[in-house]
């Protein structure tokens, strides 16, 4: 019999959660508790140990993990199974030799990076498991990254030193570069309310003397003001255009500032305590499924958004949903190449910050609230909770007023106003009062939004030159299932894990208490019920291919068919069903080459 674990791998957990996911089926023994998979040619079997088997998918696996070739059970190191499992037909024969080194190869550096970090915050850091976070350090204390992803801490090109002085892991401060440039090789996007050279000049302010000395003569001389990431800074540096620009006077660097800034959870997106915004910027490394530049298509849709917000319809929605805010991005900015187009490596963003000045008290990433500890295998979520002495009855107020606070606000504006948020769990805050019950929430990352066809009929014509350059109407069957994805599959899906897992309440109640709630709204006849009837009624939730798009080394951030990189699983709200069930094609386990 396998031995029960008592403490949690996030490496494991989060490979192993995607393989499963992805490939397969592979069968589920709950007793003694374990997925066996099994190599088709050589007929050896990896063992992996479950403490908490989910149906929507995010099990708590590991950290032990068991080979029998044949002559015995015996243990096999995290790194080995990994190898071994890039070796089974399922995948080998869907990838090259080259993609699954290349794959290997990230997933050791995700685990070191991933180790080195967890040893730098346990060394330095007191255990606060239970104690109130703010803003920055619930940011920061999302350390394992995403929970289903076969290498989530791999940075590519990004060195230790680099990661040390600027990753949110290690609660690094740094000041910002900033630089000129000349009127005419700047593309500069902003709501109707503000400008680029107001919102930088908010920034500027705090700066040093000399700093706001060569800004004074930079916008002199025709130039306007622009910040840059220390990390892409020095990527500026090596461009051939941006050098080109340098040498020809037209882009200036004036100098570093002396603000401290810090990362939140997203490394590219930075948050200073004294400052009026934050900051999102193109980082020229590779994160997760994508290379981290802001595309152009991407960055308009902040200010399009902001001016979209101000309408009428808008604003009754909002006005219904008064504990519910959107962290506008109103402003941004990207560098022209020699032929007129921006350069995705060198936009910037800036982000409302109602976190300043002490206001960022009890206001949690909902990411970090879910994040498992190695240290108990249990959510922050789930051990807070549990710290109070929760009943059954008081996890599921919990959950009904996420429910309430954060979806359903959301919900409405997909199914009566045609606005899609992609509400995955980095992008949702919540703020908790002094009992840990949700009271308002925050939605962030105007890049990750879209339009349904009902938006053209609720906001007019007016739409259609934001959507127009943001690119961002989609399909309406693709719409609602990117929607849902990101909302249910990815956020919501992972709080009844997170408060199942610690034993505060089944389940089952759980799925059935969402189910309830959901068809409650739909009874309410929204305008579009697309969303209801697939969770409600769809066999199949199509859920983000992780696991293959980085064996494929796919960068999702200049994707054309979104559709490809999504794949069916089970319904988990259809509760009567087989769990193993997935009404899927041969075709459709693997994204297209």
């Amino acid at each position: 019999m396998i031995p029960l674990m008592e403490t949690l791998d996030p490496s494991v957990n989060a490979y192993f959660n995607a393989l499963l996911r992805e490939t397969g089926p592979w069968p589920w023994h709950p007793a003694p508790g374990h997925y066996a998979i099994t190599h088709q040619k050589t007929g050896e079997m990896l063992l992996i140990p479950c403490r908490f088997h989910s149906r929507g998918g995010r099990h708590l696996l590991g950290p032990d993990l068991w080979m029998d070739r044949g002559n015995g059970l015996g243990p096999i190191s995290f790194l080995d199974a990994v190898e071994w499992s890039l070796t089974l037909p399922e995948l080998a024969n869907q990838a090259s030799l080259w993609e699954r080194e290349n794959l290997l190869q990230r997933v050791r550096s995700s685990h070191d990076n991933l180790r080195q970090a967890r040893a730098y915050r346990s060394s330095r850091q007191p255990h606060t498991e239970t104690a109130p976070l703010a803003f920055i350090d619930s940011e920061q204390a999302l350390v394992n990254g995403h929970s289903i992803h076969p290498c989530p801490k791999d940075r590519g090109n990004m060195t230790t030193e680099e990661a040390t002085a600027f990753a949110p892991e290690y609660s690094g401060e740094f000041p910002l570069i900033w630089y000129s440039v000349a009127r005419d090789q700047l593309q500069p996007h902003a709501a109707e309310t503000i400008s680029l050279a107001d919102a930088a000049e908010s920034l500027l302010r705090h700066e040093p003397h000399a700093v706001q000395q060569a800004a004074e003569a930079a916008r002199a001389d025709g130039h306007i003001l622009i910040p840059c990431h220390p990390f892409q800074h020095r990527q500026w540096q090596a461009h051939p255009e941006l050098q080109a620009l340098q040498s020809a006077g037209q882009l200036r660097c004036l100098g570093m500032g002396i603000s401290r800034w810090r990362a939140t959870s997203s490394l590219r997106a930075i948050w200073a305590e004294d400052q009026d915004w934050m900051l999102k910027f193109s980082l020229s490394v590779r994160l997760t499924n994508s290379v981290r530049h802001l595309q152009p298509r991407e960055a308009v849709r902040g200010p399009g958004l902001a001016d979209l917000l101000k309408t009428s319809p808008a604003r009754n929605w909002l006005d219904r949903h008064r504990h519910f805010h959107i962290l506008n991005e109103p402003v941004t900015a990207a560098i022209r190449d020699r032929q007129g187009e921006p350069m995705a490596e060198s936009t910037v963003v800036f982000r409302d910050n109602p976190f300043r000045d002490g206001a960022s008290h009890n206001c949690e990433l909902l990411a970090s609230l879910l994040q498992d500890a190695p240290e108990t295998g249990l959510s922050r979520l789930g051990t807070c909770l549990r710290a109070r002495n929760a009943s059954e009855a008081d996890a599921t107020d919990w959950f009904h007023a996420y429910l309430e606070l954060a979806v359903k606000p959301l919900l409405d504006a997909q199914s009566n106003l045609g606005l899609l948020f992609g509400a995955h769990q980095q992008n949702l805050i919540l703020r908790l009062d002094e009992h840990f019950q949700p009271v308002a929430a925050w939605f962030r990352d105007c890049q990750g939004t879209g339009f349904s066809s009902l938006a053209h009929r609720r906001f007019g014509p007016g739409l259609a030159q934001s959507v127009q350059a943001g690119e961002n109407e989609l399909p309406d069957t693709l719409g609602v299932r990117l929607f849902c994805y990101y909302l249910f599959i990815n956020s919501t899906f992972n709080v009844i894990t997170s408060l199942a897992a610690a034993g505060l309440c089944p389940e089952d109640r759980l799925w059935q208490q969402l189910r309830q709630w959901l068809r409650q709204l739909r009874e309410q006849q929204p305008a579009d019920t697309s969303a209801f009837d697939y969770l409600l009624t769809s066999p199949c939730l199509y859920a983000k291919n992780n696991f293959l798009c980085s064996l494929r080394a796919v960068n999702e951030n200049t994707l054309e068919d979104l559709e490809s990189i999504y794949h069916p699983m089970a319904n988990p709200l259809l509760i009567d069903q087989p769990e193993n069930h997935k009404d899927r094609h041969d075709d459709d386990t693997l994204i297209a080459h």
